[in-house]
C-alpha cells in the first residue's frame, strides 16, 4: 500500500519542487507518497481540503491497484502470473490488454526499439548489473529467441503468444498509463484541476486557476555524458537559463534516456534501459522528452526515441503519431521534432 500522504496547502506552498499558483484565486494542495517503486507527487487546485484528500487517496489506491497488476517485481501481479503460466492463450484484464495493445502500437511503429516482450532480457540484464559481468552468450541467445513483439497479440478479452516462455515487461509504459489513470480518478472525484508526477512521467488535467496551464520545466544537460544529475523533468515555477519551460493542459509528458543507473563492464558504460536489438543495456542513449495528449504512448515513445541513432530515425517514428512532439538531447546537440513545442 502507499505511504502516508503528506500535504502542503495554500497558494504560498513551495515545497519539494511542487507546482504552485501565481493567481490569488487558486488553492494548491500537494501530496507525496510512494508506489510503483518510486515517489509520486499529486497536486490539485481545490478549495475544499476534505474533497482534495478524498480524491487524492482514491487516485493513490488506483496507482496501487495498477502496480499490483502490471509490476514484474511482484510475483503475485497479474503480469507475473501471465508470464509464468506458459499459456499460449489466456484471458486478461482490460487494463493489461489496454497497456499491451498500446505497447504493441509503439513497438510496430518503432520497429522494435520499444518492445514489451523484453521480460527475459530485462531479468538477465538485472543480474548483469548486480554481478558486473555480461550475460553468458548462450543465456543471452536464449532470451533473445523469446523476444519479439510480433509473437504476442491482444485477441478479444485474451492475450496470445506463440511460445509459452515469452515474458512481458511494462517498465517503459506502465508509469505513464498509471499517471493518466490517476488524473482520471481525480476528475471522477470532482477534482478537475490536477497534476500527477510519477518519476519522469507527468499527466495534467485542466489548468489551475490563475494560470494558462501546468508549468513543467525540462532541465537541459550541460555535459556530454547527459547524466540524470544534469537533466531532469520537474514541476517548478522557477525558470532558469538551463531549462525549457512548458505550459500543459490535459496533456502528458515523459522523459527517458540518460540516467544515473549506469554500470561499467569491460570499460563500456551500459544503461539500465535494455536495447531489444542487442539484449544488453543501451550504450548510446539520447535524452528524450515526449509531450502529447493524455496517452501512455508518451512513455513508450520516449524510450523508443532514446534508442534512435539519428533525428531522421526519430522523425520516422513520430510520423505515426502526429499529435506528439519530442525534445531530443544528444551529445552533439539538441533538436525539437514533431508537434514541438506543444501548445496547451
Amino acid at each position: 500500500m502507499f505511504s502516508t500522504l503528506f500535504a502542503c496547502s495554500a497558494i504560498s506552498c513551495r515545497a519539494h519542487n511542487g507546482v504552485h499558483a501565481r493567481g490569488e484565486t487558486a488553492t494548491r494542495r500537494v501530496y507525496f507518497a510512494t508506489t510503483m517503486g518510486c515517489r509520486v507527487e499529486i497536486t490539485v487546485d481545490e478549495d475544499v481540503d476534505a474533497k482534495a484528500r478524498h480524491a487524492t487517496r482514491a487516485a493513490m489506491l488506483e496507482l496501487d491497484r495498477l502496480d499490483a497488476m502490471l509490476s514484474d517485481w511482484k510475483r503475485t501481479s497479474e503480469l507475473s502470473r501471465w508470464n509464468t503460466s506458459g499459456a499460449l492463450h489466456a484471458s486478461a484484464s482490460i487494463d493489461l490488454r489496454t497497456v499491451l495493445a498500446r505497447a504493441l502500437d509503439i513497438a510496430r511503429a518503432s520497429e522494435g526499439r520499444f518492445d514489451p516482450t523484453v521480460g527475459g532480457l530485462v531479468l538477465l540484464w538485472r543480474s548483469s548489473r548486480v554481478s558486473g559481468a555480461l550475460p553468458e552468450i548462450d543465456a543471452l541467445h536464449a532470451a533473445r529467441e523469446r523476444t519479439g513483439w510480433a509473437m504476442v497479440a491482444v485477441d478479444g478479452e485474451s492475450i496470445t503468444r506463440t511460445r509459452g516462455d515469452i515474458a512481458l515487461d511494462f517498465g517503459g509504459i506502465a508509469k505513464g498509463f498509471a499517471a493518466i489513470r490517476a488524473i482520471e480518478v481525480l476528475r471522477e472525484h470532482g477534482c478537475t484541476r490536477g497534476c500527477v508526477a510519477i518519476a519522469g512521467d507527468i499527466a495534467c488535467s485542466d489548468a489551475p486557476r490563475g494560470e494558462c496551464g501546468w508549468r513543467v520545466s525540462i532541465e537541459r544537460a550541460h555535459d556530454s555524458s547527459l547524466d540524470a544529475s544534469t537533466t531532469s523533468i520537474t514541476t517548478s515555477t522557477a525558470a532558469t537559463t538551463s531549462c525549457t519551460e512548458l505550459m500543459l493542459v490535459n496533456q502528458a509528458i515523459s522523459t527517458s534516456g540518460a540516467s544515473m543507473q549506469w554500470v561499467e563492464i569491460g570499460g563500456q558504460r551500459y544503461a539500465h534501459i535494455v536495447d531489444p536489438r542487442t539484449g544488453l543495456g543501451a550504450t548510446n542513449l539520447a535524452q528524450v522528452t515526449v509531450v502529447g495528449p493524455p496517452d501512455c504512448a508518451v512513455d513508450a515513445l520516449s524510450t523508443a526515441l532514446a534508442l534512435t541513432e539519428s533525428d531522421d530515425e526519430a522523425r520516422t517514428i513520430l510520423a505515426h503519431f502526429p499529435a506528439f512532439g519530442a525534445f531530443m538531447q544528444r551529445t552533439n546537440g539538441v533538436s525539437a521534432l514533431g508537434a514541438w513545442p506543444p501548445s496547451p
